[in-house]
């Protein structure tokens, strides 16, 4: 075959193509799995809550046990109410933090024994955290989630965002411009080391 019927062919092909009823029928795209999911971990996990998560499609959560008793660690019965609610508003429950282990300034939590390194209280919190992992597992909770840190999260203030939001907002430059931050904590000086 020479170029000229190679070109002549391939028109015809094509131009067939523009012929109604000469078209394959369009088979429908399979919609593409998610590889994200949108999740919170928005407190309180009560019947309201969830409901307004269901609503806003937020179907996966950091779920928290409300009561009013302050906890060493949450029960297997504690921790299976709160999945079963959860399921009720068809959310999963993801994951439960610790009760003492918040995204706070080390000078302003309760229970700092861990990032102090202070024993006794310190291996008492770490088993509490364990005994935490152990109940999660017994219920089908496959994470739990934490935040050790000395400076909790830290942010200055909220720059201003799209269709009238406001961004939580760290700038180091604003930080050490500002007297609202101390240089140090009752930790005292932590080096990357310690750390």
């Amino acid at each position: 075959m020479n170029r000229r019927q190679l070109f002549t062919s391939t028109a015809a092909a094509a131009a067939s193509q523009l012929i109604p009823g000469n078209q394959p029928e369009a088979k429908a795209a399979a919609p593409k799995r998610a590889l994200m999911k949108v999740g919170c971990q928005s407190p309180p996990s009560d019947d309201k809550h969830l409901a307004y998560f269901r609503r806003h499609g937020v179907l996966n959560i950091n779920g928290y046990v409300e009561d009013d008793q302050k906890h060493d660690t949450y029960t297997v019965e504690d921790l299976s109410k709160l999945k079963e609610r959860c399921e009720k508003h068809g959310i999963t429950l993801e994951m439960v933090q610790p009760p003492f282990l918040a995204s706070s300034h080390i000078d302003k939590t309760e229970r700092p024994a861990i990032m102090l390194g202070q024993s006794p209280e310190r291996d008492h919190d770490i088993e509490s955290v364990q005994n935490l992992i152990r109940n999660c597992a017994k219920v089908g909770i496959p994470q739990i989630k934490y935040n050790m840190s000395i400076l909790g999260v830290v942010r200055t203030d909220r720059t201003p965002g799209r269709g009238g939001s406001t961004y939580s907002t760290w700038r180091l430059q604003d930080a050490k411009a500002s007297s609202k931050f101390t240089p140090l904590t009752r930790a005292g000086r932590v080096t990357a080391d310690m750390y």
